[in-house]
């Protein structure tokens, strides 16, 4: 991955000044796009061509990096945002860069191994991931919190008397369901407690990638799914999808949810829909256009490389 401040600035139109408010969501959606284009490789740098192989780095290196990259995308997201709806770029860069450092400093914790890492990484994680997009929306940093609870997502106004709105996660709901109806899955409560988010078993290796191959574990729609058969290998395999369950939180809230609600409410028959559920959609559907279209290895998906940085202190 090769970002640069001006480019992406540039093909989202911002050129100084301000644009009106209400933008075309499409324009919003391109800027996805090109965040997705952004974090589909890696450099050499940060690349690992399987599990088994270690990082050479200093951690220290890594943190430096990875720090980096999330204020990188939490500042730009931020900044486009409040720059289409007629807001000042520089303040929603700065606060986003915040915002994404806090959500990367959540990933981290869900990676240790104490009991409960998973769901005390994710709530902290979904702070940083809410500054985001308050400062993209040109709202104080933490006047709406967005906490994910299984499939569903309470949004927590503090501007309305801390007033508490859940929201059904259509996604995510839809993937628990298919776990969940698995004849040879079954639930782990104390994996699902510790890891803040929904962990089935499976005595087989009955999960696979999108290659059809069978993995160890999977993250998929805030649910993880993990295979006894590499059962050796949990300890590692556990924060890994954790932290991709985090990163699928990040891209909902700050990529995917503000253009998906643009688009409901701007018809009348999806308007109270938009009130009550959360698609979220777009963002998984680009993303898999994009690193299919452009056969984007998986060792090279930033997110991934991210994750099995991050899994490091548990091998």
């Amino acid at each position: 991955m090769h970002p640069t401040g001006g480019s992406l600035p540039m093909a989202c139109g911002l050129r100084g000044g301000r644009s009106r408010p209400g933008a075309d969501p499409l324009l919003a959606a391109v800027c996805i796009l090109i965040a997705i284009l952004m974090s589909a490789t890696a450099p050499a740098s940060l690349q690992a061509q399987d599990r088994a192989s270690e990082w050479t780095a200093p951690r220290w290196m890594g943190d430096v990096a990875f720090v980096g990259t999330n204020a990188l995308f939490g500042g730009l997201s931020a900044g486009l945002m409040q720059h289409l709806e007629g807001g000042d770029f520089r303040d929603g860069f700065t606060r986003g860069a915040f915002g994404g450092v806090t959500a990367y400093a959540g990933r981290r914790i869900a990676a240790a191994e104490f009991s409960g890492a998973g769901l005390v990484g994710r709530q902290v994680s979904a702070v940083g991931s809410s500054v985001v997009r308050n400062a993209g929306e040109g709202r104080p940093s933490l006047e709406r919190l967005v906490f994910p609870v299984g499939p569903v997502r309470l949004y927590v106004d503090r501007a309305r008397e801390t007033e508490v709105r859940p929201r059904v996660a259509v996604y995510d709901l839809a993937w628990l369901v298919t776990f969940a109806t698995r004849s040879e899955t079954k639930v782990d409560w104390s994996q699902s407690l510790s890891s803040g988010a929904p962990v089935f078993r499976s005595p087989q290796r009955s999960f696979k990638d999108h290659r059809g191959e069978a993995v160890d574990g999977l993250a998929a729609g805030g649910s993880i799914g993990l295979s006894d058969a590499f059962d050796d290998r949990l300890r590692q395999v556990v924060p890994h999808e954790r932290v991709h369950v985090l990163q699928h939180d990040f891209a909902f809230l700050v990529w995917s949810d503000p253009v998906e609600k643009r688009l409901l409410e701007s018809h009348r028959w999806t308007r109270g829909l938009a009130r009550h559920v959360d698609l979220g959609l777009l963002f998984p559907l680009l993303r898999n256009g994009v690193y299919r279209g452009f056969d984007v290895p998986h060792s090279r998906q930033l997110a991934e490389i991210e994750a099995m940085f991050l899994d490091r202190g548990a091998r």
